[in-house]
């Protein structure tokens, strides 16, 4: 059984993974959100308010137990953020996604946050996390196979592109796989 414990404050070696707040609004736009950077996570925002829009609805789902959003600060700046989504109590599986400005990828950082995730995601009950990527981003595959997860298969339209549909490449990994 899940015990669904909401976004609490993660702490790994190099990362600090918080809850967002209203101060992050204009880093989040500047950073990653009105940029092309961020297309592989949604279509980039024209408009600070958009940001500001996403940042309050974060904010007030803060106080469901089963919603996870993370803010993620390297050397105390926000540089990204990672997320639980796509859960299902039923099935006990929730899907990890994450997000980062361009400057600080290929640091390990998306894997550590990650990582932390999922060992989250085994300790309040769930059996399965999985992720997935677009094709065109193959560094997001990389990032799941270094937490893990094994590759399952391509989504033909699973996913969601500039606004187009397209298709993924998921990966996954069961509480299981870390007993071997």
């Amino acid at each position: 059984m899940i015990k669904h414990i909401g976004t609490q404050l993660i702490k790994t070696e190099r990362l600090t993974l918080r809850r967002f707040t209203l101060n992050d609004i204009n880093d989040v736009y500047v950073k990653w959100s009105s940029s092309q950077d961020s297309d592989f996570w949604q279509k980039p925002h024209k408009s600070i308010e958009e940001t500001e829009q996403e940042i309050n609805e974060y904010i007030i789902n803060y106080s469901k137990k089963n919603w996870y959003m993370w803010a993620i600060n390297f050397e105390d700046e926000l540089i990204g953020l990672v997320c639980g989504n796509e859960l299902n109590d039923e099935f006990s599986r929730i899907c990890i996604g994450y997000c980062l400005t361009k400057s600080h990828w290929n640091k390990g950082i998306a894997t550590e946050a990650s990582k932390a995730l999922i060992e989250l995601f085994f300790d309040i009950g769930f059996n399965r996390v999985y992720s997935y990527h677009n094709p065109l981003n193959p560094a997001s595959g990389k990032v799941m196979e270094k937490c893990g997860m094994k590759y399952e298969g391509r989504i033909r339209g699973g996913s969601m592109y500039r606004g187009e549909i397209c298709d993924c490449l998921q990966y996954a990994i069961l509480k299981s796989d870390l007993i071997k």
